[in-house]
């Protein structure tokens, strides 16, 4: 990468702005001065951003910034060219290219009926951190300062108890909103969010310890009594739990706040008596009835529950944030790649250890199904979700010898992606311990998700029902 020049830089990208409104010589432009100043000594093989499934030109973030301010008034003067622009931009699918696009968002007129369905769909598309980040905040710019209670609308829709999934959205947005000095109306923000830090589920940890810090920073009072008065009065034991994993980052003076609400509690059990257990005294000692002690449930270990995601998904999918919700611990990684190449990866995640309990969606139920047939003695129980058990493209996985491993299979009469009567012709040579549950559901199981006892089909004795 050559040192960059910023006269020269300036020179690159006011040129560049002056094919604003020729997308094709634009894109062309833009490539070249990506690949000019791309950082050789950080690039790989394979040029993907950690963490994320995009192409990068590790094209350091001075670029990206001196682009942006060349093109600011362009976008905001011609926001009709700015949307092209923008679709351009991410169809080409690069980190950098991305995150261009998520700031010519930030410059459109909140008005701009076509703005919000683009940051909607791509929000839900995207899996780089950065790129997400880039859409709840730098393409809510204007809509965030100009008209907040259109933006305040929007984040309800991101916050509404029961859309979960995109909660974590929510939050990222409302964070710079806090964090603006020039913010009043902070009681807004705290009706919103309270229920949200209330329910506190463990995989919006990072997400509650970067609102409750910013919350913090903004009104430190009104953070402490809303968060004291939540843990006084929450029946939620999630609650406690998650703000005592996260506290160790709060500031210093919030911590010594909370510290003893957060402390953990011991456990008192206070057995009452039970009046209709019939005893008789006048009967022999020995003759005189006990009441039947109920067998201790074994706890289940989260930590041995794996979930494994379909083809086009991730560990941020509905069914993954909502396993891990129901059964905090759990493991719920993500999987890139071919097929052989996610196995490789599974394998490193599950190592030597017994006593999974693995949950495959589609391309990951055949995953969990390669692995539970080859290495039966690591699998505790299995479960398949509309898993891609078909000849056609997966037969040549599917050469398996059957095992006894207690599977449950559970699949939707609508799927219009694996054919239901194939997949249960393959579970049923595969898996001699088999329940197969059909619901009235597509491929994805929206409706049966919700209806299932997941506590009863992932436990010892499991029946799977619907309840």
């Amino acid at each position: 990468m050559p040192a960059i020049d910023l006269t020269r830089l300036r020179k690159q990208a006011a040129r560049l702005a002056d094919f604003f409104f020729l997308p094709d010589e634009f894109m062309k432009h833009l490539r070249e001065i990506l690949e000019f100043y791309v950082n050789y000594t950080l690039r790989t093989v394979e040029n993907v951003a950690p963490g994320s499934n995009l192409k990068t030109y590790r094209t350091p973030p001075a670029v990206l910034t001196q682009i942006q301010n060349e093109l600011r008034l362009k976008a905001e003067e011609n926001p009709h060219f700015a949307l092209e622009l923008a679709d351009l931009l991410w169809d080409e699918g690069a980190l950098e290219t991305r995150l261009l696009a998520a700031y010519l968002l930030g410059r459109i007129p909140p008005q701009e009926e076509r703005l919000l369905p683009r940051i909607t769909a791509w929000t839900q598309q995207i899996r780089d951190p950065e790129v997400r980040v880039a859409l709840l905040t730098t393409s809510l710019t204007r809509m965030r300062k100009e008209t907040p209670n259109q933006f305040l609308i929007l984040v309800r829709e991101y916050l509404h108890p029961e859309r979960q999934r995109t909660w974590s959205n929510g939050i990222q947005a409302l964070i710079p909103m806090i964090a603006d000095s020039d913010f009043e109306n902070l009681p807004a923000i705290f009706d919103l969010v309270e229920p949200i830090v209330e329910a506190a589920p463990s995989t919006l940890q990072y997400d509650l310890t970067d609102l409750i810090v910013t919350l913090y920073r903004a009104s430190p009072n009104e953070s402490v009594f809303m968060l004291k008065n939540i843990l006084t009065a929450t029946e939620n034991q999630m609650t406690s739990v998650t703000m005592r994993r996260i506290s160790p980052d709060f500031p210093p003076p919030l911590q010594k706040e909370l510290r003893d609400l957060l402390r953990p509690q011991s456990l008192v059990i206070v057995r009452s008596a039970e009046p209709d257990d019939f005893i008789d005294e006048n009967a022999p000692s020995e003759d005189k009835a006990k009441p039947a002690r109920k067998p201790r449930k074994k706890k289940m270990d989260n930590s041995r529950i794996i979930y494994l995601h379909g083809s086009d998904s991730n560990s941020q999918s509905g069914k993954a944030r909502q396993f891990a919700e129901k059964f905090p611990g759990m493991v719920t990684p993500d999987f890139t790649g071919g097929f052989d190449e996610r196995m490789a990866q599974l394998k490193k995640i599950l190592g030597r250890k017994k006593g999974w309990t693995i949950i495959g969606s589609s391309l990951g139920g055949l995953m969990g199904t390669v692995f539970t047939c080859k290495k039966p003695d690591r699998v505790r129980k299995l479960i398949l979700l509309a898993p891609a058990l078909m000849k056609d493209p997966f037969g040549s996985f599917l050469a398996l010898e059957p095992v006894s491993v207690p599977t449950s299979v559970i699949h939707g009469t609508a799927d219009d992606v694996v054919p239901l009567d194939e997949a249960r012709t393959y579970a049923e040579k595969l898996f001699t311990n088999l329940k197969y549950i059909v619901v009235n559901d597509g491929h994805r199981l929206q409706e049966a998700f919700k209806e299932l006892n997941w506590e009863e089909i992932l436990g010892d004795d499991a029946e799977s029902k619907v309840s």
